[in-house]
């Protein structure tokens, strides 16, 4: 009888142990795991802009913005520090590419207000992945670590809403018929 109590004692206590130490091995292979996933779309952001970049060799500037609009990657970067330099550099290539294309429009001056928002909100989104790294040797319950992820989505919502108002603009820009006298 004794041995059947210690056992129904002990066989939690031993679960617990394990669960433990399933969990110690396992985080460091997340990781990686982790990392490969984020680099993959990144990849597929820069298969868009490739895209887009082939749409506007094209001439076809519909399709170019379509898949420009896609080629921004605003996911929340947990792994690698090298990757938030990289997506930054990316999201100058594609504002770039979309003020190559505002300054190929028919009309003189085009005043874009909105690409001047999305390079703020980019800038200020780079800041706050470059801090959210540093702080992912914390626990996942630390306060500071789980404002700046709230505040990362918010700032994708934002910055998701100012790339549509940046595209729709310059769609409208290139759809516009210049009258001439």
């Amino acid at each position: 009888m004794s041995t059947v109590v210690v056992a129904l004692v002990l066989l939690p206590l031993a679960l617990v142990l394990v669960a433990g130490l399933l969990l110690l091995l396992v985080r460091p292979l997340l990781r990686p795991a982790l990392a490969a996933l984020e680099r993959g779309r990144f990849q597929r952001c820069l298969a868009r802009a490739a895209r887009g970049d082939a749409h506007l060799h094209a001439g076809q500037i519909e399709a170019a913005l379509r898949e420009l609009e896609g080629a921004f990657c605003l996911q929340t970067v947990r792994s690698e520090p090298r990757l938030v330099e990289q997506i930054a550099r990316h999201h100058v290539g594609v504002l770039s590419r979309l003020l190559s294309v505002a300054d190929e429009l028919p009309q003189q001056r085009v005043r874009l207000f909105a690409l001047a928002k999305v390079d703020r909100l980019l800038d200020r989104r780079g800041e706050m992945q470059r801090a959210l790294l540093q702080l992912r040797s914390r626990p996942l319950r630390d306060s500071r670590r789980l404002q700046l992820e709230r505040a990362l989505r918010r700032n994708g919502h934002e910055t998701r809403a100012a790339v549509r108002e940046l595209i729709a603009d310059l769609q409208v820009l290139s759809t516009r018929k210049v009258a001439y006298q």
